[in-house]
């Protein structure tokens, strides 16, 4: 009897400790790029990727002609810098933009995009500029240049007034 409870406790110890791994695994963020050409600079922790250059990470898409990634000493993602007809879609919330150089920082979550900038989301705002700043987990950005442009698609906003001014009258 012994030797069973033993046993079973002996497998139950196993499985937990590979649901703790499989679950950090999982949850590590993870980079996945191609390109015509790839350069790892190990020592100082910097990625090197030219021609049809493809990468994902998170809910990211990138494409560019050329990129370079910095990482930490840990190992995270620190900054990475797109250049030539770059295009970066984030597919959960439908947002594009396009640029001839990109610069997202990990540490504030920041993307700038700069030459010909272009922004477009799934509400129909369209947004061109010199330079873009997009702070992806705050929703907000910041356009500059001479002129900055921008076509707002109001009939969305219009809709949530209304919604919002119906409620603030029934109570």
């Amino acid at each position: 009897m012994k030797k069973k409870v033993g046993l079973l406790l002996g497998m139950g110890l196993i499985v937990w400790v590979v649901m703790s791994l499989s679950s950090i695994v999982f949850a590590q963020k993870e980079l996945v790029v191609s390109s015509s050409q790839q350069r790892i600079d190990y020592a100082n922790g910097i990625l090197f990727y030219e021609g049809k250059v493809k990468a994902t990470w998170e809910d990211l898409l990138l494409l560019s002609d050329e990129m370079e990634v910095y990482l930490t000493k840990d190992n995270d993602l620190k900054e990475i810098i797109a250049k030539g007809n770059v295009s970066i879609t984030q597919g959960n919330k439908k947002r594009q933009a396009t640029g001839q150089m990109a610069t997202y920082t990990g540490e504030d979550n920041k993307l700038i995009i700069q030459g010909n900038a272009h922004y477009h989301d799934e509400l129909g705002n369209d947004l061109l500029a010199e330079k873009i700043t997009v702070w992806i987990g705050m929703e907000k950005l910041e356009a500059e240049g001479t002129p900055v442009q921008a076509t707002y698609a109001l009939g969305s906003l219009r809709e949530e007034e209304e919604v919002g001014s119906q409620g603030e009258k029934s109570q």
